[in-house]
C-alpha cells in the first residue's frame, strides 16, 4: 500500500471543508507520509493527552496493517501470497480482505474485482516507460483473471489464489481506515467523537463538531485546486470515498487516464467521479470502485442494494444520484453563515471609497490556469507549486495553496513564497491549511475569490498573482502576472521557463 501515488484521490474530498463552530475539546492532527499520501485526524470530548494517544494507536494500526496488505512492498504479506503456486495460510486481516474482495466481486456481477494486479503491472510498466500499454497482453492477463480458481478455507484461513494476482487497494484502503479509527477510540475511550481522513477516504464515529455531525466537502472534480466544495454532506458514523480522475491518472504519451480499470478487459474506466456514504469505510471504497466500472443506473441501484448512497459526476458535468442522496445535504454551515455576517458588517462599516478604496466587486473571482511540464530526468520528482497572491508593495494577501507532501524541511525550496508565507515566523504553524500533495505533470487551475488570508474582501487595486516551481535534483522558477483590479474583467498570461508550463490569470465574474 506504501508508494507516492498509491493512494492520492484529488478529485475525491476536501477535508477542510469540515465545519467546526466555536467549541471546547476539538483536536486536529494533520501527517504526511502515511500510506504515500496525508493523514488527517480529528478527535472531539478528548483532552489533548488523550488526542495524542489517538493518534498514536491509529498511525500504529496503519503501519502494521501496511505490512500485511500493501500491494507496493515486495515484503508484505499479500506480496508473498501473490507469489504463491499453492494454499498459503493468511492472517487474519489478509483473509477476511480477500475475501470480502472476492464477496464483492460477485454481488458487483464482476464490476468491483481485487484480481486485477497483472492488469496493473502492465499499466505501471507502460507508464513508467512512456509507451501504449501491451493491448494483447492486458486482454490475456484479464482473461486470466477472470478464470482463476480462487479458493478460501475459512476454518484453516488458507487462500489458494488460484492464479489471480490480487490488487486489493479498492477495498483495504478503506479496511485500513476502520481498523485504525477502532484503535484510536480505543485509545481514546473519553473521546466523543473521531474522524480519520487517509487521501481524501474518511470514516466518522460519533459526534462531530457541527449539532453532533460531521460536514465533508466534495471537492468538484476537475475545477480549480482551492475551489470552494461542489456540495457539502453531513453524515454520523458514516464513511465517504470517492473514486474518480485526478492526481492518480496515469499519464502515458501525454494522455491522462483514469486509474481506476474495467475487471473485464483491464481498461481505464470511463472519468466520471464517484462519491459514495456507507456504514464502513471498506465498503464505501468498494462500492466507489464497482459504481465507476459500470452503468450509472445499476451502479445505483447496487449502491442501494447496499444501503449506501451514491452520486455521480458524468465527464459531461451531469450529476446523478441514489435517491437518498438529498437527505445527507447539508444545509448552510454555522461558519458559512457567521463568515457573510462578518463580511457584511465589513462592507456596511467599510471607510469612504476615497479613504479605503473600493471593496472588490461582487461575483468577480481570478481564474489561474496553470502547466506543470513534463521535464525530462533520470530520477523525476513532482515539483513544489505554490500560488499566492501580493498586493502593489509585495505583501503577501492570499495564498491560495502549497502543493508537495514532502517533509516540511522542502517547502523553502519554493524561497520567494516561503520568506512572504513565514515573515511573521508562524508559518509552520499555518502550513495545515494551505498544503496539498504534489501532482503530475498536466494542466491545472486555481482560483481566487478576492478575501485575503482572514477571509475579508480586499479593495480594488493591482495585485500580482505569484506562480512559483521547483523540483528536487531539479530547477526553479517563478512567474508573476500583475493584474489592475477594477470594475472591468482583465487578464494577462506568462511563457512557460524551465520549471513551469505558460500560465494566465484572467479577472471577471466566472463562466459556466
Amino acid at each position: 500500500m506504501t508508494c507516492p501515488r498509491s493512494w492520492l484521490l484529488a478529485t475525491a474530498l476536501i477535508p477542510a471543508a469540515f465545519v467546526q463552530p466555536a467549541q471546547a475539546a476539538v483536536h486536529r492532527f494533520h501527517e504526511d507520509h502515511v500510506l504515500g499520501t496525508s493523514l488527517e485526524l480529528v478527535v472531539a470530548g478528548a483532552d489533548a493527552q488523550s488526542s495524542t494517544r489517538a493518534l498514536a494507536a491509529a498511525k500504529a494500526e496503519i503501519a502494521r496493517l501496511d505490512k500485511v496488505l500493501s500491494g507496493w512492498r515486495p515484503d508484505s504479506e499479500l506480496a508473498r501470497l501473490n507469489a504463491s503456486d499453492g494454499p498459503v495460510a493468511a492472517s487474519h486481516d489478509l483473509y477476511r480482505v480477500i475475501d470480502r474482495c472476492e464477496a464483492f466481486r460477485r454481488a458487483s456481477g464482476g464490476a468491483f474485482s481485487a484480481r486485477i494486479g497483472e492488469a496493473e503491472a502492465l499499466w505501471r510498466t507502460a507508464e513508467r516507460e512512456g509507451r501504449p500499454v501491451d493491448a494483447a497482453a492486458l486482454r490475456a492477463a484479464s482473461a486470466r483473471a477472470e478464470k482463476a480458481q480462487v479458493r478460501l478455507e475459512p476454518v484453516s484461513r488458507t487462500i489458494d489464489r488460484g492464479g489471480a494476482v490480487f490488487a486489493v487497494d479498492a477495498l483495504a484502503k478503506g479496511y485500513v481506515i476502520d481498523a485504525a479509527l477502532e484503535a484510536a477510540a480505543r485509545a481514546a475511550p473519553s473521546a466523543t467523537g473521531l474522524m480519520l481522513d487517509i487521501g481524501g477516504d474518511l470514516r466518522c464515529r460519533g459526534a462531530g463538531p457541527e449539532a453532533g455531525h460531521w460536514s465533508v466537502g466534495l471537492a468538484k472534480g476537475r475545477d480549480a485546486d482551492n475551489a470552494a466544495p461542489a456540495e457539502v454532506v453531513r453524515v454520523k458514523d458514516q464513511a465517504v470515498a470517492t473514486s474518480g480522475p485526478g492526481a492518480r491518472d496515469r499519464l502515458i504519451g501525454g494522455a491522462r487516464l483514469q486509474h481506476t480499470l474495467l475487471p473485464a478487459g483491464g481498461q481505464p474506466a470511463s472519468a466520471r467521479t464517484v462519491t459514495v456514504v456507507a456504514d464502513k469505510a471498506a465498503n464505501a471504497d468498494a462500492l466507489a470502485t464497482a459504481i465507476a466500472a459500470q452503468p450509472a443506473h445499476h451502479g445505483l441501484a447496487f449502491a442501494a442494494k447496499q444501503g449506501a448512497q451514491a452520486r455521480i459526476v458524468e465527464p459531461d458535468g451531469r450529476v446523478i444520484t441514489t435517491d437518498g442522496w438529498s437527505d445527507l445535504i447539508a444545509p448552510a454551515s454555522i461558519a458559512e453563515r457567521r463568515t457573510q455576517n462578518a463580511i457584511a458588517r465589513l462592507i456596511r462599516t467599510a471607510a469612504p471609497a476615497a479613504a479605503r478604496g473600493a471593496i472588490w466587486p461582487a461575483g468577480f473571482e481570478v481564474a489561474i490556469d496553470y502547466e506543470i511540464p513534463e521535464v525530462s530526468a533520470g530520477r523525476y520528482h513532482p515539483p513544489f507549486v505554490a500560488i499566492w497572491i501580493t498586493d502593489q508593495d509585495g505583501k503577501l494577501v492570499r495564498t491560495l495553496f502549497h502543493l508537495g507532501n514532502h517533509p516540511r524541511r522542502f517547502l523553502d525550496s519554493n524561497y520567494a513564497w516561503w520568506k512572504v508565507f513565514n515573515a511573521d515566523g508562524q508559518g509552520p504553524d499555518k502550513l495545515a491549511s494551505v498544503t496539498r500533495p504534489s501532482r503530475l505533470p498536466g494542466k491545472y487551475s486555481a482560483e481566487w475569490d478576492g478575501k485575503d488570508d482572514a477571509g475579508n474582501p480586499v479593495v480594488q487595486g493591482r495585485y500580482t498573482v505569484n506562480i512559483e516551481m521547483s523540483r528536487e535534483h531539479g530547477g526553479h522558477s517563478l512567474q508573476t502576472i500583475p493584474l489592475d483590479i477594477g470594475k472591468a474583467p482583465v487578464s494577462g498570461s506568462v511563457q512557460g521557463e524551465g520549471e513551469s508550463g505558460p500560465a494566465v490569470a484572467r479577472y471577471g465574474r466566472p463562466t459556466v
